[in-house]
């Protein structure tokens, strides 16, 4: 496994983790999410990222069960919800948490989304609050502009704001105008989500290109050159930049192996070109 610094803090997560929305939906699919959760730490895929808003808390249960009897094998990611972001809130959002995922810490708790009623120095000190109790080990944020940023590394002195979880996908390379150069700049984690883009049906924005288009078929063509398939090229360039990971999800194990497979080569330079072309900003 390849390893990328959270600089902040001097620890090693790995370059892809697991994503698990969705997770903790259906009962009858549980048993299949939590072996597909083990069997990707057994891959080297050790971080965990969830939240409470998944599945209304189902997925941090499902995480839980998943990691029982490893918990110091995995780096646990999880999230409070927008609304809970007042002082009080978050606290609570916390220990409920912890309860759902039967651990007493985790170690990277984002706010989920900026949050039109409370304000992040509000939500920050509560997080320092963690941080001091031992509750969380680092703070970071999730689709944030750098100006949001800048007030929650303010609000939070001198504990460093260590992640900035965005979307990253071909169809959506928004962040390298402003926020991965800041978060390069700064020390700050980029952790992408959605790497095969969108579900169109929930959404309504692109997803992966499909099959017989010209994105695809370029995809396919330089998937060829390396043996490898359009969804590991994607994910390959979607890690090329320094300071970033990604967290795809995937039940089947076939699947995650394909996404640890996207690891361990380089893109040429000709082949980021042909991309850059097909993908613009």
């Amino acid at each position: 496994m390849l390893y990328r610094t959270l600089v902040s803090a001097c620890v090693n997560v790995p370059v892809i983790g697991q994503g698990t929305w969705k997770f903790g939906e259906n009962p009858a699919t549980a048993g299949q999410e939590i072996e597909a959760l083990r069997f990707g730490i057994a891959q080297g895929m050790s971080l965990l990222d969830t939240a409470e808003e998944y599945a209304k808390g189902g997925s941090e249960r499902i995480v839980g069960q998943a990691i029982e009897g490893m918990r110091d094998e995995v780096f646990l990611v999880t999230k409070v919800s927008a609304r809970n972001c007042s002082y009080e809130g978050v606290l609570q959002a916390a220990e409920a948490s912890l309860e759902r995922l039967k651990t007493s810490y985790i170690d990277l708790y984002l706010q989920h989304w900026p949050s039109d009623t409370y304000e992040v120095a509000e939500t920050m000190e509560a997080m320092a609050q963690l941080v001091r109790t031992g509750m969380i080990k680092h703070v970071g944020v999730s689709n944030f502009s750098v100006k949001l940023m800048e007030q929650a590394q303010a609000a939070l002195g001198d504990i460093p704001l260590a992640c900035n979880q965005v979307a990253y996908h071909l169809n959506d390379r928004h962040i390298e105008l402003e926020i991965w150069p800041y978060c390069r700049e700064h020390g700050i984690l980029v952790m992408g989500y959605s790497p095969f883009g969108y579900a169109p049906h929930v959404f309504g924005k692109p997803g992966f290109p499909a099959a017989g288009t010209p994105e695809r078929e370029l995809l396919e063509a330089i998937g060829a050159k390396y043996g490898k398939t359009a969804y590991q090229v994607a994910l390959n360039w979607a890690i090329r930049l320094d300071g970033l990971i990604s967290i795809p999800k995937a039940v089947k194990p076939e699947h995650l192996l394909d996404n640890v497979r996207s690891i361990g080569w380089e893109l040429e330079a000709e082949d980021l070109e042909r991309i850059e072309l097909a993908f613009p900003r």
